[in-house]
């Protein structure tokens, strides 16, 4: 994490700047904007100088807050919606805390007002401040700049599976330099990676200078071992990550107990959705769908319109999918396809460049706005907002005969919007890949996972790399 840890102090000095521009912004609101601003006591607005006086010390109580609150701690991969959910918080203990020194204050009365007005426009150019770093260093490295040089060592699904997602996001700060493993000989690709020799090559590698980071993903070498290698890296000074390789481990909430200071690792597989839980998802999901219905029904029609005066045949396709607890239900799309496009090949999925597509049905399907249609089957009960996706009785069959586990995808409704979705694992991905997604929201569902995955979803819906 060394590049962004250079940053800190830059971040530190712009969040202060915001939050000094913010309260210059927050005073002018108050005093120029409706509806407030004709209750100036006195007619006149306050001298601004006690306001610019009091700048440095809201500066510091942004700066002090966040610090404590860990706002300025480096996550990889954090996504902005959670960097923004930590800053709301933030930010509202800060407006306590400026509030209660606002009370103890006599030397001048400060309008309670004017601080609402800085807290949300300080707020506000902070975020923004934060998104345009984002952008900035997203843009570097997409440029491979500012990248740490990682290393694989082990072979398999969990080590593929973490190529294929250091690859598909570059914001994780990452370039996989190659895998080392002694299941597969040198010059061989696992997950679209070169291995580069042996295990017993981590040695030279590291000590070389020639790597920032290694990731073990060994679930078939002894601990012994893997400690031994670990070892290694500490000494060389080279930061290490262990990937569990086991489906279950990468899915389960991990939780604690202590039997007389000794501490026991629990391994949860239960739902999180149980009694009013499900109530509260399902209300969420019926006002959500409901709102939807109203909000696009303009559109659903022009969509319909489209639909109808591009390709003969119905506008809406009734197609046959797999719901909670394996029972079946009809569930709705605009049409994307010629009719009957699947009488000679059966049930297949879509790939890239489909001829089986409509003219408007590209756009349709690149944008998902063909499934737009499912808010209808949401009300109905078939469906929620969130959940993984519902497929088709064929392809349920063939899954689970191949993973155990892809039957408790029926433990809950299938979903609009998916936490697999939303990490762009649609289309022709593996589906084992979906189903480690599918099962960790499953087991960590709230409903604030479900409106983040929600914004997350709305937000990507120009950039998914797999939607055909």
């Amino acid at each position: 994490m060394r590049h962004d840890e250079g940053n800190l102090w830059l971040r530190v000095a712009v969040d202060a700047a915001m939050a000094i521009l913010g309260l210059f912004v927050g005073y002018w609101s108050r005093y120029n904007l409706p509806p407030f601003n004709h209750s100036i006591t006195g007619g006149a607005e306050p001298d601004f100088v006690h306001y610019l006086a009091a700048a440095p010390v809201l500066a510091l109580t942004v700066i002090g807050v966040f610090g404590l609150m860990r706002v300025y701690r480096v996550r990889r991969g954090l996504l902005f919606i959670d960097e923004l959910f930590s800053l709301i918080g933030a930010m509202a203990v800060v407006g306590l805390f400026d509030l209660a020194l606002i009370g103890l204050y006599r030397g001048f009365s400060y309008s309670r007002l004017t601080f609402f007005y800085w807290l949300v426009w300080g707020g506000i150019l902070i975020a923004l401040a934060r998104y345009l770093f984002r952008l900035r260093r997203g843009r570097r490295r997409l440029r491979g700049l500012d990248m740490d040089r990682a290393l694989v060592v082990g072979s398999g699904p969990a080590s593929d599976l973490l190529i294929q997602r250091l690859r598909m996001f570059p914001d994780y700060g990452y370039r996989v330099e190659g895998v080392l493993t002694d299941d597969l000989p040198a010059g061989e690709k696992t997950g679209g990676v070169e291995v580069l020799a042996g295990i017993e090559a981590l040695v030279e590698m590291v000590q070389g200078g020639e790597i920032d980071v290694v990731f073990f993903a060994l679930s078939s070498v002894s601990q012994e071992r893997i400690l031994e290698l670990i070892d290694e890296c500490r000494r060389s000074e080279v930061e290490f990550r262990l990937l569990p390789g086991m489906l279950e481990l990468m899915t389960s909430r991990v939780s604690a107990e202590h039997i007389d200071g000794i501490p026991i690792l629990l391994f949860r597989h239960g739902l999180d959705m149980e009694g009013s839980a499900t109530g509260l998802k399902r209300a969420f999901d019926l006002v959500g769908a409901s709102l939807g219905l109203i909000v696009t029904s303009p559109f659903l029609l022009l969509i319909a319109l489209l639909v109808k005066l591009t390709s003969p045949g119905p506008v809406i396709l009734h197609q046959e999918r797999v719901g909670m607890h394996g029972r079946t239900f009809q569930m709705h799309k605009f049409r994307s396809m010629r009719v009957n496009a699947e009488i000679e090949s059966g049930p297949v999925w879509a790939t890239t460049a489909d001829p089986r597509r409509t003219p408007i049905g590209r756009v349709l399907r690149r944008l998902s706005l063909d499934e737009l249609p499912q808010l209808w089957n949401i009300v109905r009960g078939d469906m929620s907002l969130v959940g993984p996706r519902a497929e088709r009785p064929t392809f349920v069959r063939e899954f689970r005969l191949r993973w155990p586990r892809y039957a408790d995808r029926q433990l809950v409704r299938p979903g609009l919007a998916g936490w697999a979705q939303a990490n762009d694992l649609r289309g022709q991905t593996p589906v084992e890949e979906r189903l480690i997604y599918d099962l960790y929201y499953i087991e960590n569902w709230s409903l604030a996972f479900d409106l983040k995955i929600l914004l997350i979803t709305v937000a990507r819906v120009w950039t998914h790399k797999n939607a055909y």
